[in-house]
């Protein structure tokens, strides 16, 4: 999607949107959208609402890059990247109600004065740690630079602007991505090229021009003709500052190697030198995968734009409610024609299956395979169990119950898992046959079927 210009003080009527957001000034715009300033009323909590026009999406052939955005930041939950906190629809538009990042663009700041070489170091680091934790996630960003690199009120870095990211189904059968995409002088020499390009490395290359601008205050490659800054960066000829150290040239150049094959990887960069003063490692956050009554939202954009109307989202219901005897009503909604989250993530798997064990009993077991996988059980209730863990926490699993009669429980798991890394295929290879051992599972079948 066109990038977001922001704006200055220009302020809107203020209003409240859905009840639940108080609408102020006007941050930023692009072709198909606005960014606004706005007020949770409930919790006064300041949040950025991004509302795209639906019509001008669908007219522009954008309508899959909108669900796919959606999909992606539904996954990411890293300190680093700007949080999706919700999404809403009516009939004109869809609004992302996102992490307000207070301390503006990145871009506004290293466009005043350079960085020291500490600085850069800094928001190099906030960087990498996002940009490999989107790669553990099959993610690639694909637009990275300095305008899409937030500040928070504390100064910290968040990645922002999802829209032209790639996900690793998109990968075609020679293993590579073919889209044209980015912004002119932070695109990699291999997307020139056309002949195919490895997602990871791609945002590798602007991670290194990213760094060059915050320490030099300049682009490495620079030309008022784009053909001729095209040939620059290719040719991947360009000088440092004086002022920049052996050890940070050192790594300008291997992240602005032109062979990509040869390019540094995350891991080489968090191990480093330079990279690693002052580096602690951060945590992934346990949220990536949040329990069903937490993804209404979903549900609420696809109704809203099913039925081309005002929708306000779903209410949330309560766990309490989840070992009552399920009534016909709630066996209705299992039918997949029903399901419609999965318009909006695709990465979702699982299965649904019933079980004559006590809901004490499966979540026992639950918890006892879970851990006896090295996993982390990170939330345990009557009704639900949600685990995380593999390889940098790729993998996340919920499990809710619902009785279905005084004898039986449905037993609903639901698994996110990117194929990176080596511990892929944790639930179909470890954990359901962990429930097979227990004699977990009575009958089952495909989530939402």
């Amino acid at each position: 999607m066109p990038e977001i210009q922001y704006a200055g003080d220009e302020s809107t009527s203020e209003k409240t949107l859905f009840g639940k957001y108080e609408v102020g000034r006007l941050l930023g715009y692009g072709a198909f959208a606005k960014v606004y300033h706005a007020r949770d009323v409930h919790t006064e909590q300041s949040v950025a609402i991004k509302a795209i026009n639906k019509q001008r999406i669908i007219k522009g052939g954008l309508a899959a890059n909108v669900k796919r955005e959606i999909s992606i930041m539904r996954r990411l939950r890293h300190p680093n990247i700007v949080r999706l906190l919700e999404v809403l629809a009516n009939k004109k538009k869809i609004f992302f109600v996102l992490e307000f990042a207070k301390g503006g663009e990145l871009f506004n700041k290293v466009a005043k004065s350079r960085f020291s070489e500490d600085l850069s170091r800094r928001y190099f680091q906030q960087l990498i740690s996002a940009v490999g934790y989107c790669h553990s996630r099959g993610i690639f960003h694909r637009d990275l630079k300095p305008e899409n690199l937030l500040l928070d009120e504390n100064w910290n870095l968040k990645v922002t602007d999802f829209g032209l990211s790639a996900v690793t189904e998109q990968i075609r059968p020679d293993g590579l991505l073919h889209t044209l995409c980015g912004t002119p002088a932070y695109v990699a020499p291999e997307i020139l090229l056309k002949n195919g390009y490895d997602g990871a490395k791609v945002d590798i290359w602007s991670c290194g021009i990213i760094l060059f601008v915050l320490n030099s205050g300049y682009l490495p490659f620079n030309d008022p003709n784009l053909m001729v800054m095209y040939k620059k960066i290719c040719s991947g000829e360009f000088r440092v500052p004086r002022w920049t150290s052996p050890d940070l040239k050192r790594l300008l150049f291997r992240l602005l190697d032109t062979n990509p094959k040869t390019r540094i990887t995350v891991d080489e960069i968090i191990n480093d030198p330079w990279f690693r003063i002052g580096y602690t490692e951060v945590k992934f956050h346990h949220d990536y995968f949040e329990l069903k009554d937490d993804d209404d939202d979903d549900d609420a954009v696809a109704v809203a734009d099913a039925n081309d109307s005002s929708s306000e989202g779903s209410e949330l219901s309560s766990g309490g409610d989840n070992l009552k005897i399920m009534n016909a009503f709630d066996i209705i909604s299992f039918s997949s024609g029903y399901k419609l989250s999965g318009l909006f993530d695709e990465q979702e798997d699982g299965e649904r299956f019933l079980s004559e064990e006590s809901p004490e009993k499966i979540v026992e077991t639950v918890v006892a395979v879970a851990e006896g996988e090295g996993l982390t059980v990170v939330v345990r209730k009557q009704w639900c169990v949600k685990v995380v863990g593999g390889y940098k926490c790729n993998f996340a699993m919920v499990v809710e119950l619902k009785r279905l009669t005084e004898q039986l429980v449905v037993v609903e798991v639901r698994v996110r898992e990117s194929e990176v890394g080596p511990s892929n295929r944790i639930w179909k290879d470890k954990i359901r046959p962990g429930f097979l051992k227990n004699n977990l599972l009575y009958k089952t079948g495909p989530a939402g079927s």
